[in-house]
């Protein structure tokens, strides 16, 4: 979150006169008004008002503290960094969108969305400052993500994440993998967790083993991991070949290997579209149609190997979907996967075919959550996934390998997962996700 915090004259001498680094950093005791002030922000300290230009001349960490009298609650003010020379309010005002104008005229928190506009502008203004607000960002619950290195890896992060959760197990830990530096190079998901990597010689059963041989290690970046829960074994390897501004996107792909099954996600960033940036959309780009070919390649495969299909329905066999995410400024901290919307390869071919949907204002394609009327959300697809509703029927493992050297060829990152072990009844699943009541 992003607040505005407007200075007294007594508190602008105060601030004046701040020479050391300690100083700065312990900030100071402001007061606001109770509403006007929740939880952590960062904040853009603004100075001048009695001349009538405001400046923005500070920028660092606002905390609400304790009541102060009846309306108010004092704000700890930290993290200070002085802006040299100060940015005049009205020049960010010119810079963001109007329906957010009012944002430079408030003393307070902003909407999420005012905020990010307001940070946006300071830092085009300002390139110098992207670095500071980029931590400020992150002690406020959240990752600023300005960079390539930094979108990848918050894919990357999600694909793990959803991996464990497909698998049954605790996603909690990817809450924390240690975000690379704006600037800094690539480093896998993985190998930001806690604990220990699953190395050559700790995968001593014959499956595991296998996976090492499908994923390589001739990567650029390459991490691997094996979980445990129960008689259950999740292997998971996040593998990188290309450095980040040569890479597309994220694949991933699961294997359950006592089904032979398995399923492809394949991520697509939405961006915000219409007027005022409103709404969340993907329009299609040049490497749409050689992708959606490829899946349909991948589907005809998996047809020819499919086995009968009284031995292990699905409501959808083939195993090609899209991941429509958003393509958020920020990156939460914790363990929340990305918000988006699952659609099957052939339920995308269908839309892009209906001239009165997936279709934007101005008539071209869009997907998004005001034009496709249907799909799936991470909690629907998880739950499909792990009931066996979905996914391939039999000798997946004849194509997979296949599979991960396509993807990583079609310049394309892979987190590739695979689940070991007896499955869970449905009716199991469901009484541990209520906390292991009957029912």
């Amino acid at each position: 979150m992003v607040a505005i915090l407007r200075c007294t004259p007594d508190e602008e001498k105060f601030l004046a006169g701040f020479r050391r680094p300690t100083q700065f950093e312990a900030g100071w005791e402001s007061l606001g008004e109770r509403e006007a002030w929740k939880s952590s922000h960062v904040v853009l300290v603004v100075t001048g008002q009695d001349s009538h230009r405001p400046l923005v001349e500070y920028v660092g960490h606002a905390r609400s503290g304790r009541r102060a009298g009846t309306f108010g609650k004092t704000i700890e003010v930290t993290q200070l960094h002085r802006i040299e020379p100060p940015v005049p309010i009205e020049t960010l005002s010119d810079r963001v969108h109007l329906r957010h104008r009012y944002a430079t005229g408030v003393s307070g928190t902003l909407s999420k969305r005012a905020g990010e506009e307001l940070l946006d502008a300071l830092t085009t203004c300002r390139a110098d400052l992207a670095g500071v607000i980029a931590r400020l960002q992150e002690r406020t619950g959240g990752f600023r993500i300005l960079s390539r290195v930094r979108e990848l890896f918050v894919e990357e992060r999600d694909a793990t994440g959803l991996a464990l959760q497909l698998g049954g197990f605790d996603r909690s830990i990817i809450g924390e993998a240690l975000f690379p530096d704006e600037n800094g190079s690539r480093v896998p998901v993985l190998a930001t967790l806690p604990g220990h990597p699953a190395h050559e010689d700790h995968l001593v059963f014959h499956d595991a083993q296998r996976f090492s041989d499908w994923v390589g290690s001739d990567a650029e970046h390459l991490a691997k991991r094996l979980f445990q829960k129960g008689d259950q074994k999740l292997f998971i390897a996040n593998v990188n070949r290309l450095p980040a501004e040569d890479t597309l996107g994220i694949d991933l792909i699961y294997h359950h290997v006592n089904r032979d099954s398995f399923i492809l996600v394949q991520y697509k960033k939405m961006q915000q579209v219409g007027a005022g940036r409103s709404e969340w959309g993907y329009r299609p780009d040049t490497d749409l149609d050689d992708q959606l070919e490829r899946m349909r390649q991948v589907e005809e495969a998996c047809t020819r190997l499919d086995q009968d299909p009284l031995l292990d329905y699905r409501l959808a066999p083939q195993p090609c979907w899209i991941k429509f995410c958003k393509s958020e400024q920020t990156a939460p901290r914790g363990d929340a996967l990305i918000g988006g919307m699952y659609l099957a390869r052939e339920h995308v071919e269908w839309l892009r075919q209906q001239p009165d949907l997936a279709t934007g204002p101005r008539g071209g394609e869009l997907f998004g959550y005001h034009t496709v009327p249907r799909y799936f959300d991470n909690t629907t697809f998880t739950q499909l996934v792990q009931d066996g509703w979905i996914g391939t029927r039999g000798k997946a493992s004849e194509i997979i390998r296949d599979q991960i050297e396509a993807s990583l060829n079609g310049s394309r990152s892979l987190v590739f997962a695979a689940l070991i072990g007896d499955d869970m009844t449905q009716a199991e699943r469901t009484r541990e996700r209520r906390g292991g009541s009957a029912g």
